[in-house]
């Protein structure tokens, strides 16, 4: 299963700024799946990507994003990641454009790996932390996480071991992220769109 296509299946009419440049990322660092990805636009959508692929626009992107980001051959990469591989590919996970590009490309493994090294960035910047906290705030934070995993909701909340956007979570637990409420991949796109920012939001039938 491809996740990228999920991003395109709710977007009818125009593609959103948002999907454009996802599109471009996905053919410039994850081109296994781009065909895949581009055959389910509608003929409307692919004449506008092509138009916008060769635009001043895309070109500024292009440059402003491998300005901003690393070096990294996605078409090649090891079974094992190293700590400064591991750091380039994490600049990719801060961005929903490129974040989304790279998914499909990543193993299991390799985002079980990018899992384990964010925990021990997290425990190190945790273990400071806490050592400038005083007895009282941490019996106080005790309590607080104490009830919050007596809670057994599922949470969405987009962290490393828990779902990355609402397609993994409905797919994951079954139920909508913002409501709690039973729902399927088709039933979730029948209810919801992707703004020209990336963020899902309710079509305007359902609000």
């Amino acid at each position: 299963m491809i996740f990228a296509i999920y991003d395109f299946i709710p977007v009818k009419n125009e593609l959103p700024e948002f999907n454009l440049k996802l599109l471009l990322n996905i053919e410039d660092l994850n081109n296994i799946i781009f065909d895949e990805v581009f055959t389910i636009l509608t003929p409307q959508q692919q004449e506008q990507y092509i138009v916008f692929r060769t635009s001043e626009e895309a070109e500024k992107y292009r440059k402003e994003r491998n300005a901003q980001l690393p070096y990294v051959n996605f078409s090649n990469l090891p079974e094992i990641f190293d700590d400064k591989l591991l750091q380039k590919i994490m600049l990719y996970q801060k961005d929903g454009e490129t974040r989304r590009a790279i998914y499909d490309r990543l193993s299991e493994d390799h985002k079980g790996q990018i899992a384990r090294y964010n925990w021990k960035i997290s425990d190190e910047k945790e273990a400071k932390r806490r050592a400038l906290m005083s007895e009282e705030e941490k019996r106080k934070e005790k309590e607080w996480w104490d009830a919050y995993n007596a809670d057994p909701t599922p949470r969405f909340m987009g962290n490393m071991g828990e779902p990355a956007n609402a397609d993994e979570y409905v797919l994951r637990y079954g139920r909508n992220p913002f409501t709690g409420e039973p729902e399927t991949i088709k039933s979730f796109y029948e209810k919801y769109t992707i703004d020209s920012h990336g963020n899902i939001i309710l079509k305007e039938n359902n609000q």
